[in-house]
């Protein structure tokens, strides 16, 4: 049997922000793969928004199989290159995978993606594998015993079940020679002060219950953490090999668990070796004044918060299961006793959410010690509560994918209309950002990127028009 040769692919992605660092998912399938005896080859084409990267490289590379990640807000695009692969190597099969693969209904998925040759839900680092042996003439399980494998039947399509490997730790580490992350310029939070930077995942799942979000649909409920050996180990590896002096820890919930965190944050302590990181996912519930001062002692620099509303009524109605008297007691206690920066996430013209709840959200973060916020208004999405809500109320139909965008204000509330949902964004912003001492403060912290912001906003400019 001969060896497959295996082209993970990420699409352009002119919707999303222009940010693009080392992608975990494909070099933890490269991984997989490899371990398996493939040969594999990753190509980012988001890098630079352009389909012909991912000719040049199936050129180079003549694969037998296509991997294609795809994210909703980047699923029309998706659809373009897979289509076009199709069209252009009509006998290379294509296998999507991606949180869109785990929301949409899996009838669906072949509908908006015709060409597909299979689907893989959730986790796909045992799945591709076995999937990629059964297609290349192996021995191994047929189709129906593949976890989370989407495939087509005479009688329709099907979805066998899901399998979240408990043990994080089997996986071993992302393929970094094939994302080496001294070849990009950006990190998780864009403005971080130190480049070049490596993303760290420490966990998978997620236990809470917000509305609007579906990554528990992907990764499961239950919370599954690698050893917090294993991670000192990957970080040791990064720096050794690859120069690497920060890191950004791209989990959703990082400090869910004290012991756990504890333990990572000691490890970084006790290696000895000056770093600084950042945590791109963090709940207040979990900070007290032992962990912050070790946040910082141990190089810590910024945290990214999902704050989300700043009105009681909201933020019960998204389930949060935050109160924004512990937002303000956890960040003023944050400034107090570290440098931690903290960057605050917040969704204006959430469902059932009036002008003048938004105007207190704007209130809400203008009043907290943030060094930025992350404004969007709400995009509704399939495999989330809030969606089947809207759907049952009629308030909104099957997305347009091709609409969806971070600022195209797709979803207006019920009394408020899109123009106005539209001026209190940009009240938002600037009311936010346009404070002197703020801007001083985000420009002189990050003053060695602002070449490079302008370099991306004329890509993004040029990719638009």
């Amino acid at each position: 049997m001969s060896r497959a040769r295996v082209l993970l692919i990420s699409p352009p992605a002119p919707k999303s922000n222009t940010t693009v660092i080392p992608d975990l998912g494909l070099g933890y399938l490269a991984t997989a793969l490899r371990k398996a005896d493939y040969t594999v080859k990753i190509c980012q084409a988001e890098r630079d928004f352009q389909r012909r990267m991912i000719h040049e490289r199936t050129r180079d590379f003549s694969p037998n199989l296509f991997g294609i990640k795809i994210f909703s807000l980047e699923s029309h695009s998706a659809g373009e290159t897979i289509a076009e692969l199709a069209r252009e190597y009509p006998h290379v099969p294509i296998i999507a995978g991606g949180p869109h693969v785990s929301i949409v209904p899996p009838a669906d998925l072949f509908q908006q993606f015709p060409a597909l040759t299979y689907g893989i839900r959730g986790e796909a680092e045992i799945s591709l594998p076995l999937l990629t042996n059964a297609m290349m003439g192996g021995t191994g399980p047929d189709l129906s015993m593949i976890p989370g494998l989407v495939y087509r039947t005479d009688n329709g399509v099907r979805s066998n079940p899901l399998v979240l490997h408990k043990n994080l730790d089997d996986f071993g580490f992302p393929a970094w020679d094939l994302i080496d992350p001294r070849n990009y310029d950006d990190r998780w939070f864009f403005w971080a002060r130190d480049y070049p930077g490596a993303p760290i995942l420490a966990t998978r799942g997620c236990p809470y219950h917000c509305t609007f979000c579906a990554q528990n649909v992907v990764t499961g409920k239950e919370v599954r953490r690698r050893s917090p050996e294993h991670i000192i180990e990957e970080l040791n590896h990064l720096y050794e090999s690859y120069g690497i002096r920060n890191f950004d820890f791209i989990d959703d919930h990082l400090l869910l668990g004290p012991k756990f965190i504890h333990k990572i944050v000691w490890g970084i302590i006790n290696n000895g070796k000056k770093i600084s990181w950042s945590a791109g996912g963090a709940r207040l519930d979990f900070l007290d004044r032992e962990l912050i001062q070790l946040l910082d002692r141990s190089g810590c620099e910024i945290i990214g918060v999902g704050i989300e509303s700043g009105t009681k009524r909201v933020l019960d109605y998204m389930r949060k299961g935050l109160s924004t008297d512990l937002v303000k007691e956890k960040m003023f206690l944050i400034n107090r006793l570290s440098n931690i920066k903290v960057i605050g996430l917040f969704i204006l013209g959430f469902p059932t959410e009036t002008a003048a709840e938004v105007r207190k959200t704007i209130d809400f973060a203008c009043q907290l010690p943030l060094h930025m916020a992350n404004f969007n208004t709400y995009i509704s999405m399939p495999g989330c509560e809030e969606f089947d809500r809207l759907i049952a109320r009629g308030e909104i139909d099957a997305p347009n994918w091709e609409e969806l965008g971070l600022d195209a204000h797709t979803y207006v509330p019920k009394g408020m209309t899109r123009r106005q949902l539209q001026s209190l964004y940009r009240q938002a912003i600037l009311r936010f950002y346009a404070r002197p001492s703020r801007l001083l403060n985000i420009l002189w912290y990050s003053r060695n990127r602002i070449p490079h912001l302008f370099h991306k906003a004329i890509r993004k400019t040029f990719w638009k028009s």
